[in-house]
């Protein structure tokens, strides 16, 4: 496990020139999470690329999906910061690459051996790290036949330790909880009862009230619910339709990684930035980054591709946390074709600021009830 061990610096306190293209205009001292993201996915390719360099036949590798980021501190923006992966877990084609965030303690490693650019494979001694954990992160990689296609046997992990065995035993764990979520998912079970109690209530609270500038319903219900005149909706409820918001983006030779197609990270940061602005709009007050749950990449992303991708804001609790999907589709623009390429599920949380309402999300359909139970079963699995 330590074999496969690999780290890069963030030099934010070393080098202003670094900290200067992290730094978030939206919130003093704040992170571009969005570029985190982007490396994070680069050294989860560099470890497990690292762990798969032995193999007796090339492969290529990609990210299947990121099970799990957890923001667990603020990210300074005036330390150095070290991010550090390994491979914890081996299937017979995937393995699961943790990655972890600390901060340094200053004047402990010369600025000259902190290359943000350079990925080095030794351990840092304890005394320079300052024991304060900022993220942790669980990426699926996957190894396929360069020629076919097809999954590539994976050399299985050697562990040395009783603690390795343990981070194996839970990188399993992970494994069957995902296929156990996947087979009780909304695409593929009904809602449970206290679910569909769930539903029904917000039915009935969102059929109280009359959207102005939709005539059907007003036509339908002849403005009366219910038998009493129709409410008009409070300042606190936003229908979940009119957060969506989009973002059409061309592919270039400059966005590709190793094997021609575009860089997974990069996908990452656009939908992260479209999901953080959605969040906003719909807060109308500064949020910040709590955890990404469960990206999925379905296909490869081809240069020359056209992108299209669409945010929106799911569920929301009373005390300001905010789940944002976004999906990201290849558009055929000579075919007329759309086909999904990736699902990011974000959470954030808004301020609290003085003069702003804090609101909650209203679904008016089934399919947005649906995507509603989605987003809180994400926010539960916090």
């Amino acid at each position: 496990m330590s074999d496969s061990f690999v780290q890069v610096f963030l030099p934010f306190r070393s080098d202003p020139s670094v900290a200067e293209q992290y730094q978030n205009p939206y919130a003093t001292g704040a992170i571009r999470m969005g570029k985190i993201l982007e490396e994070l996915d680069a050294l989860a390719f560099y470890v497990s690329h690292t762990y798969a360099s032995n193999l007796e036949r090339p492969v290529t590798i990609a990210t299947a999906s990121v099970d799990r980021i957890d923001l667990i501190s603020s990210i300074p923006i005036d330390q150095d910061i070290s991010i550090f992966g390994y491979v914890t877990y081996t299937g017979n084609s995937s393995m699961e690459v943790t990655i972890q965030m600390e901060t340094l303690l200053p004047d402990k490693v010369h600025p000259a051996d902190m290359d943000s650019a350079k990925y080095i494979r030794s351990k840092l001694p304890d005394e320079a790290l300052s024991g304060s954990h900022l993220l942790t992160a669980k990426f699926i990689m996957v190894t396929r036949d360069p020629t076919t296609g097809k999954a590539a046997p994976l050399k299985q992990l050697v562990l040395e330790t009783e603690e390795e065995r343990k981070i194996f035993e839970e990188g399993a764990a992970n494994k069957a909880r995902k296929q156990s979520e996947a087979q009780s998912g909304l695409t593929k079970r009904a809602p449970s009862h206290d679910e569909m109690t769930l539903v029904h209530n917000m039915y009935m609270e969102y059929r109280k009230y009359v959207e102005e500038r939709d005539t059907r319903l007003k036509v339908g219900f002849s403005g009366i619910v219910g038998g009493a005149t129709a409410l008009p909706k409070p300042a606190d409820i936003e229908w979940m339709r009119d957060t969506r918001i989009q973002n059409i983006m061309l592919t270039f030779p400059q966005d590709r990684n190793l094997h021609g197609k575009v860089f997974g990270g990069w996908l990452m940061r656009l939908a992260f930035e479209l999901g953080f602005a959605s969040a906003f709009m719909f807060s109308r007050a500064p949020v910040k980054f709590l955890a990404l749950d469960d990206i999925s990449f379905r296909r490869p992303v081809e240069i020359g591709a056209i992108l299209d991708f669409e945010a929106q804001v799911v569920y929301t609790e009373p005390t300001g946390e905010i789940v944002v999907k976004v999906v990201a589709h290849v558009v055929g623009a000579e075919k007329g074709t759309r086909d999904m390429s990736n699902e990011f599920w974000f959470t954030f949380k808004s301020d609290d600021q003085e003069g702003v309402v804090r609101k909650k999300i209203m679904p008016r359909s089934y399919h947005d009830c649906m995507l509603y139970l989605e987003g809180k079963r994400r926010f539960e699995r916090e």
